[in-house]
Order: structure tokens, then C-alpha cells, then sequence
């Protein structure tokens, strides 16, 4: 069991649509920049060794213009990848380099569900094995036309909320927007997690939430650490930076600039976590949930099995809870 360990976030730079347009010529070179990024792995690993390192939200730039009628939902879906496929056999060698766990997000594609793509957040092992997948919960709606599990529930057969263990403790993965539904991270605590990896782009705009007074990014951040008693390792895009690591106490315990491609480092220590985890009495928010409270989630909200394909098509479907009326 590696009780501590430093987890590094890779805070890389992607290629823009508007620099490279072709969706493929694209993804080949946003892989072959972030293969590159792995070198900077190296001085961390005179400290105490990188075991865990994370890259951000949708790494091969799979992007596509909704106004454009000529790219269709089948287009979309079949530039999407493979997860394993040759992307992540390559993103294998640098986990096999350097004994180190890879986590990111890549568009997806999956025989099972043919018809989609979703933006899937992975964990592969230092042997370069793919040992977790978590498809993202909640989509940028309506912006976002990745599909969630949600949106083929009756058919989707894989854990919504996986969670997988390691010797570097509890793993588990959320994706950008899933940060702003707190029950996403509380299910993947309450489902054993004692560290959640977040792949993110954010914020596209309005870029101002970034910033002071309102700083979503870092108060969401902390927020789910504190009220899951766990480590976030949140790692954003250049473009708007900031990636942070936070402990189990809302600590920003690794903090990346704005704007500049950069790699940072935290130990995590596993062994404090679950003896805190074990031993307070106070802010055990974890042990004093009263779940019989709460009944909101008894109610359907938005609607399962109904993929929106189309920004246009939000209004038709998109439910007024009770107490919007």
C-alpha cells in the first residue's frame, strides 16, 4: 500500500479547432503534445515518486461546430475513440515509462451504444491496463452533445459510479460539470472513494465565473473535498488553468497558474485520510448523514432515456421542477 505518494496533474495546452479544423489530424496531434508533456513527470519524481497523474477533460480536442448542418450525429460519433484503442495503448507506454497510474478524458465510442459518444473519464494502471471508466453524468447541457448514461439508462449495463482499488488508495473519476451536482462525488464517497480524479475545461464562458467575486472553479473544488472528506485532484486546461489539488479538509495543497501549460504536484497521504476519516467526531459529514431527510430525489427531473442531440431541442423536453411554478 502506498500510503503516500505525489499525484501530478498535467496541466496541458490543446490544439484549437481553429488551428487544426480536421476533427482527426486534430486528435493526433493534441496525443502526440500530450505524450510529450510526460517528461516534466521526472523532477517530481526526485521528491516523493509520481504514482498518480492526470490529464484534463476531452485531451484529443474532439470538437465539433452545432450550427453546421453538414456534421452529423453519425460523424460525431465515428471520430470518436476506442477506450482501450490505439490512443490510450500509447498513453500505455508513458504509464509503463514511469510507473505511474494515467487518468484523463477522451470522447468515446462504444458498440453497445452506436448510436453516441460519451465523454469518458478513465484510469489505467502503471502496467498500462485500463482499470476504471465513468462516462460523465451530466453533460454542458445544451452546449455539450455527449451522451450521458443517463440518457440510455434502460439499456446502459455498466456501474454508473465506479470505483476502483488501488494501492494508492480508493480511486474514482467525475468530469467538469458533474462538479456542480454535489450527488455525483457524494455517491462515488458513499460508493468507497477516497480520491476523486476531475478532468475539466473550464469555464468556456462566461469566462468571468473563473474570477473573483465569483470563482466557481475553486469553491466547487473544496466544497466537494470538505462535505466528502476526500482528496480532489482537479485538473483543468491551460487555456483557463488553475488546476488544483485539495485534501480532505478543503486544503489547496497544489495550485497551477492561469493560462500556461505547467505540470504540479501534491502528496497525498491515505493513511491520515482514513484515520481522520475514522477518528472525528466533528465535520464526520460522511457518518452523520440523516439520508431519511431527504426526498427531492424521489421525483423524476430530467428525463431518462432521451438523449439531446440537438441544441434547438432543449426547450421541448427540459422540465420545470415544482417549485419553479
Amino acid at each position: 500500500m502506498d500510503e503516500r505518494y505525489t499525484a501530478a496533474i498535467i496541466q496541458f495546452m490543446r490544439v484549437n479547432p481553429e488551428e487544426i479544423p480536421d476533427v482527426v489530424k486534430r486528435r493526433e496531434e493534441n496525443l502526440k503534445k500530450a505524450l510529450a508533456t510526460f517528461k516534466t513527470l521526472e523532477t517530481w519524481d526526485q521528491i516523493i515518486p509520481v504514482r498518480l497523474t492526470v490529464l484534463p477533460e476531452n485531451i484529443l480536442r474532439h470538437e465539433f461546430d452545432t450550427q453546421d448542418p453538414s456534421q452529423t450525429q453519425a460523424d460525431r460519433v465515428a471520430s470518436a475513440v476506442t477506450i482501450p484503442g490505439s490512443e490510450t495503448d500509447q498513453l500505455a507506454e508513458m504509464a509503463k515509462k514511469y510507473g505511474t497510474y494515467i487518468s484523463a478524458s477522451i470522447h468515446e465510442r462504444d458498440p453497445e451504444h452506436p448510436d453516441y459518444f460519451f465523454n469518458t473519464a478513465f484510469i489505467m494502471n502503471p502496467k498500462g491496463r485500463i482499470i476504471l471508466k465513468f462516462r460523465k453524468i451530466n453533460p454542458w447541457i445544451p452546449l455539450e452533445l455527449s451522451t450521458s448514461p443517463h440518457d440510455v439508462l434502460d439499456d446502459y449495463k455498466a456501474p454508473l459510479f465506479p470505483v476502483v482499488e488501488t494501492e494508492l488508495g480508493n480511486l474514482a473519476c467525475m468530469v467538469c460539470y458533474d462538479q456542480f451536482f454535489p450527488e455525483v462525488a457524494r455517491q462515488l464517497a458513499f460508493n468507497g472513494a477516497e480520491v476523486i480524479i476531475k478532468p475539466t475545461i473550464f469555464p468556456p464562458y462566461p469566462e468571468q465565473f473563473m474570477f473573483d467575486p465569483y470563482d466557481w472553479y475553486t469553491i466547487v473544488n473544496k466544497m466537494r473535498s470538505i462535505e466528502n472528506m476526500l482528496y480532489g485532484v482537479n485538473c483543468n486546461g491551460a487555456k483557463y488553468g488553475h488546476s488544483m489539488i485539495v485534501d480532505y479538509l478543503g486544503r489547496t495543497i497544489a495550485l497551477a497558474a492561469r493560462g500556461r501549460q505547467m505540470t504540479i504536484g501534491a502528496t497525498i497521504d491515505i493513511g491520515e485520510l482514513r484515520e481522520y476519516r475514522n477518528k472525528t467526531k466533528l465535520h464526520n459529514m460522511l457518518q452523520q448523514v440523516r439520508a431519511e431527510c431527504y426526498t427531492y430525489l424521489n421525483g423524476k427531473m430530467w428525463p431518462a432515456n432521451k438523449p439531446l442531440l440537438r441544441e434547438e431541442d432543449y426547450a421541448e423536453w427540459a422540465p420545470k421542477p415544482p417549485f419553479y411554478k
